[in-house]
């Protein structure tokens, strides 16, 4: 997926991409090798990438996922639905809608704030051990089963 113009396409009818935000594992593969003809060859596979948007109504900023129609195997519309499932919990972003426009699938989602790249970028590519473990205290946090059920197996792989 090329970077799309900003400020021209619409999605939803409302909100205008401004800027490409991010792509990670869910997003942009370059120069994957792929199986073709028992010859290996180098590959461009876009799966998805992450725009700022704005409404054009409200000037609220929201981020927007994107992926294109033709992909072998689309992801999105599970990730709605897993989003949809998760309510907007601690650290899930809130999805407002999810449809196609001009050849790609788009989800609507809220901004959260800074990435762990971005965070990680701060603090010079090196996390201390007081940000590890709050990072880790809040993932903890966010998982709604306590870890009594778990039991001492799930423990052992924290």
């Amino acid at each position: 997926m090329a970077d799309l113009p900003p400020g021209v396409f619409r999605v939803c009818g409302k909100y205008r991409l401004r800027k490409k935000i991010g792509s990670g594992s869910f997003g942009e593969f370059l120069h994957n090798l792929y199986l073709q003809h028992s010859v290996y060859k180098p590959t461009t596979l876009y799966i998805g990438e992450v725009y700022y948007a704005v409404n054009v109504l409200t000037g609220e900023g929201i981020a927007v996922k994107m992926e294109s129609l033709d992909v072998d195997n689309p992801k999105l519309s599970y990730e709605w639905k897993v989003y949809k499932s998760l309510g907007g919990g601690l650290g899930i972003p809130q999805v407002s809608w999810f449809g196609a426009e001009r050849g790609y699938r788009a989800m609507t989602m809220n901004l959260l704030g800074p990435s762990l790249e971005d965070l990680l970028d701060v603090c010079n590519r090196k996390f201390s051990l007081k940000t590890v473990l709050m990072l880790a205290d809040q993932l903890v946090s966010s998982i709604n089963i306590p870890f009594l059920v778990l039991g001492v197996s799930a423990l052992k792989l924290i």
